[in-house]
């Protein structure tokens, strides 16, 4: 069983009631992973649910046979394997711990179960993921309008500027 007061350390779970952190608790359990320990790899199925607590996780890419790129850092207070929330899904990305990490750990068919038996807890959940997901979204629609502006040569190739941009 994991403490409440860890839970309310993941942005994900702030907004949650302490009724519905309690069902969490029951189920997930706590972790601790060694530096450079690998904890998604890509096309390999995702079936645990990640919420840090301590430490830092780089989200990588490989993007060619020689380069790999560091999409994110997650720090503490993030989630990934998101994932894990849909049966036989496969990474994209590779999650690999920069340094000893605690994590919140609780598998995608517990959480399936757990949804299915409390639909509030599941519109909590998926409030969180899609208001981070926004985040993100948000922000690399900035990073794209940011490169666009440094280099007046992109500008002639970008048929519509509003494909690049957000609307909520």
């Amino acid at each position: 069983m994991v403490k409440l007061e860890d839970l309310k350390r993941i942005n994900l779970l702030k907004n949650v009631p302490d009724h519905l952190l309690e069902i969490i608790a029951e189920q997930a359990q706590l972790s601790i992973f060694g530096a450079d320990t690998e904890l998604i790899s890509v096309n390999e199925d995702v079936d645990v649910f990640y919420m840090l607590i301590m430490g830092q996780v780089a989200i990588k890419k490989e993007i060619s046979s020689n380069l790999e790129v560091i999409m994110d850092y997650l720090q503490s207070g993030a989630t990934f394997g998101t994932s894990a929330f849909f049966k036989d899904s496969k990474a994209s990305y590779t999650a690999v711990c920069q340094e000893p990490c605690e994590a919140i750990t609780i598998s995608g068919d517990h959480l399936a179960r757990l949804f299915e038996d409390n639909h509030e807890l599941a519109c909590h959940m998926m409030l969180g993921i899609a208001a981070q997901y926004k985040h993100k979204m948000d922000l690399r629609a900035q990073m794209i309008m940011k490169a666009v502006n440094e280099n007046p040569d992109l500008k002639d190739s970008i048929k519509n500027f509003n494909d690049l941009t957000l609307v909520a």
